[in-house]
């Protein structure tokens, strides 16, 4: 009887997998947990499950594709994609991603690739021993199921749980809207149990069967071993006590031992190689005498089974725990032996991690090899093997000198592909080498990230003063003090190091940090010649973005969005994915700006979706403020109240001026949408309060819009001298072509002459406005502008004109959705004695249909489309059957004609 998981029952647990795998069918994507501790079972369902699904040719085929991860593949980046992409149906055409690639970038691929395949039947999508994913496939996979929608795909993941518990598993982040199932596995039952020994060694009394059950907890590789090593008449026997249980790993060892000396030495050798490895290899590095033979007794013995296909004669373990059990029992000078010898026969990469398993002690010559590989990996940005092999190179260092350099690269690394919890995991190690300007430019690398910046200041200082003659660690530690210096609200500091570290040209890792502080401290400063000579300078997407976001914050907000969707629709796929989010945000933004609410509030959705995924911090805290504003505008209060406070927990995780800045201008115009002045007021407090470290820089910036809150909030809690003090402080830094923010104070200015003279005084100051607004692309405050006309003229009894300019602004604020401001123009008509027009018409899009429309407008394909706005084609069918079902049209040359 073969040391494999046993297969009996389970009949409840198939039903559950045969019930998600129906929803697929119906277009109701699902995913499947099934859990349990190692050997109880998992492996063999999804096997059993995976057999019993129709096949192609079959009416209702459903396409397989599958992976199975292993411990020893934990760190090579992609390693279980790569399998999925091998597994694929013939014709399908996707490449193995490379290492180095953007597992969010990845997974919006494998979407793609699932949407295809849905298209001719259902697919299920099996992912075994899921604990042990590496890092970029998980968030691969995690990105591409969070975004099914109206899919026909399941996904079933096999896992066990690591020492960390609940929490620490990749899949725990969730899923989005596809709500996992949970199948856990326990022991065999009695009725089990008998079922199993009647196909193995023959039928048990039922009282043997629950003794049997009672002795091993139903665990079905400990039953099968015992099936195996006790004779039936003892199984049978229920007066005598069986013999007392022996581990899983002891029963192993004894069927090894038992083996003749070819075999056994077969089975060690395999051992070694891994889970699975070519035959060949196994025998080359045994050399029995007569490897059939020894490989017919090792199969019969239960622990290998051979496997070949094409090409391919392999050898593999029944389970993984059975490797285990024979690996972890090699005395230290056999594996050593073993490894050496493998490492010899391989070759390769592979080879290389034989020798580091053969090591003992320090090996300054393996030491140097994965130095260069780790080199090459940084040259490539594949960060995390980059860090694998250098930190593989710090261990065997021969010297403290030279480990202490390994470590700091290792650590560098790590920090450069955002792998902030590992490298932390590190930073005891750091700290305990000998002072130098490397290891203080790494230590403030992780006081920053984490917000110790008072300690990151002086670590990194210590590393540009102590990095002498070294330029390109002066440029290093420069282009990273910068942006602390930036973040701590010392812009010109930021400004004058950020220009050292590009003038001494960085490494390639640290040139866009120095790159993009320097234009952003100029923006602040009113640099702009300096700022547009930067700009000018090469035209890589990242550069273009933020040609975009400077047009924003210089209040542009028409050319910004015109840019910005440029880049987001031509150039992202080329783009990192944390800059991807930032232009989604900061588009976003200039959507809200512009009047475009409903773009602005699916890319909003966008956005933050990325970010949560790609787990940027700033990013998310930015991200989440400004995609807040639509929310609240429309009067999605439970939305926008969860982006406001999103953004505010960022900020108190990483405690810049930027990032609270950003947060308190989204609660204030959650509280002006509210119509709560005092509100806004107490938002903004931190912006014009006592700590200078905020204060300072946020009045020097006109990046954030939180001046004309101020005024408004000002104004509605009847504090007109400070509001007009607030107004003159203003026109001051207005010095540009005027853009939203000039008409929001033009708009003040008339409501502060109304509340202090009468309405007849506002009509200069409100035409003014008007005029203004007809120049200006700015919607939303045009509407305000209006309705504050329209009140004032009624007010000096110019009641015609006057009601116009409600109508005219309820019109526009309907048009946006702008609820709560839509209700105080209602209000206003009302007082003048008119009743406000009622709702109705077409249905409204909900943003993602809009998004959907525009693209397909633009003659996209579905496919198009859905790589567009990461979903797949068939969830983009959807939503286009439900816009033409809204639109009352049947084609793509009328939705073109209608938008």
């Amino acid at each position: 009887m073969p040391w494999t998981e046993p297969f009996v029952g389970r009949a409840a647990e198939l039903a559950v997998l045969a019930g998600a795998l129906d929803a697929a069918r119906d277009g109701r994507p699902s995913v499947v947990l099934v859990e349990g501790e190692p050997g109880i079972g998992k492996t063999t369902l999804l096997r059993r499950f995976v057999d019993d699904v129709p096949g192609p040719g079959a009416a209702d085929a459903v396409t397989v594709v599958r992976a199975a991860a292993d411990e020893a593949e934990v760190a090579l980046p992609f390693g279980v994609v790569d399998q999925l992409v091998a597994d694929l149906p013939p014709g399908t055409s996707r490449s193995a991603p490379s290492p180095s690639a953007d597992p969010l970038a990845v997974g919006a691929e494998l979407l793609a690739t699932l949407g295809a395949l849905e298209g001719d039947a259902p697919v299920l999508l099996v992912v075994d021993d899921a604990q042990w994913v590496d890092d970029p496939s998980a968030g691969a996979l995690a990105f591409a199921v969070r975004r099914l929608r109206r899919d026909r795909v399941l996904v079933v993941l096999g896992v066990r749980d690591p020492d960390g518990g609940p929490g620490t598993r990749w899949w725990d982040r969730g899923f989005g809207p596809v709500a996992p199932q949970r199948v856990v596995l326990g022991g065999l039952g009695a009725d089990e149990i008998g079922a199993l020994a009647a196909d193995s060694v023959g039928p048990l009394t039922p009282a043997a069967a629950e003794r049997l059950r009672e002795h091993t907890d139903g665990h079905p590789l400990h039953v099968a071993a015992l099936l195996r090593e006790l004779p039936h008449a003892t199984l049978l026997d229920t007066s005598t006590p069986l013999p007392a249980p022996r581990s899983l790993t002891t029963l192993v060892l004894v069927t090894v031992a038992g083996l003749a000396e070819a075999a056994r030495e077969l089975v060690l050798a395999a051992a070694v190689l891994g889970d699975r490895c070519p035959l060949a290899h196994a025998v080359a590095l045994a050399a029995p005498a007569d490897p059939v033979a020894a490989l017919d007794e090792a199969v019969r013995a239960g622990l290998l089974v051979e496997i070949t296909g094409g090409t391919r004669h392999d050898v593999a373990f029944t389970h993984q725990l059975v490797r285990a059990a024979v690996h972890g029992d090699l005395p230290p000078a056999r594996r050593h032996e073993l490894h050496s010898a493998a490492a010899e026969l391989v070759g390769g990469t592979a080879a290389t991690a034989h020798r580091v398993a053969a090591a003992v002690g320090p090996d300054e010559k393996l030491a140097t090899e994965l130095t260069t590989l780790g080199r090459e990996d940084v040259d490539a940005r594949r960060w995390r093997a980059a860090a694998d092999h250098l930190l593989a190179a710090a261990d065997l260092s021969a010297t403290p000198d030279a480990r202490g350099a390994r470590l700091i690269a290792g650590v560098d690394a790590m920090l450069a592909g955002g792998d902030l919890r590992r490298a932390l995991r590190s930073e005891p190690d750091v700290r305990a080498l000998p002072p130098g300007p490397a290891r203080s430019r790494v230590v403030g690398r992780l006081e920053a990230a984490t917000g110790r910046f008072r300690d990151a200041h002086v670590s990194l200082a210590d590393a540009l003063d102590g990095a002498g003659a070294d330029v390109a660690g002066r440029a290093a530690a420069a282009a990273h003090l910068s942006l602390l210096s930036f973040v701590e609200g010392d812009v010109d500091a930021a400004a004058e190091l950020s220009r050292q570290a590009l003038d001494r040209v960085p490494p390639p890792e640290d040139e866009p940090t120095a790159r993009f502080v320097r234009i952003v401290a100029e923006v602040v400063r009113g640099g702009d010649d300096e700022v547009d000579a930067l700009l000018a300078k090469g035209g890589s997407p990242e550069v273009a973005g933020l040609r975009g976001v400077v047009a924003l914050w210089r209040q542009d907000a028409a050319a910004a969005a015109e840019v910005l969707t440029g880049v987001v629709r031509d150039g992202a796929a080329d783009m990192s994915m944390q800059g991807r989010i930032l232009l989604l945000a900061h588009l976003a933004e200039a959507q809200y700006r512009t009047g475009d609410w409903n773009g602005s509030a699916a890319n909003g959705a966008l956005a933050v979706s990325l970010a949560r995924d790609a787990g940027v911090l700033v990013g998310a805290g930015l991200t989440n403020a400004l995609t807040s504003y639509v929310a609240s505008g429309r009067g999605e209060w439970e939305l926008a109240t969860a982006r406001v406070e999103a953004a505010e927990g960022a900020t108190r995780t990483l405690p810049w001026w930027g990032g609270q800045a950003y947060a308190a201008t989204a609660r204030a115009v959650l509280a002006q949408a509210r119509g709560d002045a005092a509100g806004m007021l107490a938002a903004l407090a931190p912006l014009t309060g006592a700590d200078d470290t905020v204060a300072r820089p946020v009045v020097r910036a006109v990046i954030v819009p939180w001046r004309t809150l101020l005024a408004e909030g000002q104004l509605g809690t009847g504090d007109l001298d400070a509001a007009a003090a607030t107004l003159d402080d203003l026109d001051t830094r207005l010095t540009g072509p005027p853009g939203w923010t000039a008409l929001e104070a033009a708009r003040l200015r008339a409501e502060l002459a109304e509340l202090r003279s009468g309405p007849a005084a506002a009509r200069e100051p409100y035409e003014h406005a008007m005029e203004l607004a007809g120049r200006i692309a700015a919607e939303p405050v045009r509407a305000r502008v209006e309705a504050g006309f329209g009140r004032a003229l009624v007010a000096a009894g110019e009641r015609r004109p006057g009601v116009d300019l409600l109508r005219t602004a309820h019109d526009r604020l309907t048009r946006l959705g702008a609820a709560p401001f839509a209700e105080r123009a209602d209000e206003l008509l009302r007082a003048a004695g008119l009743h406000p027009p009622a709702a109705g018409g077409a249905l409204a899009l909900t943003p993602q249909e809009l998004a959907v429309a525009r693209l397909v407008a633009e003659g996209r394909t579905n496919s198009e489309v859905g790589a567009s706005l990461f979903v797949t084609g068939r969830t983009v069918a959807f939503h286009l059957s439900n816009i033409y079902a809204k639109l009352g049209i049947s084609s793509r040359r009328q939705l073109a004609a209608h938008l």
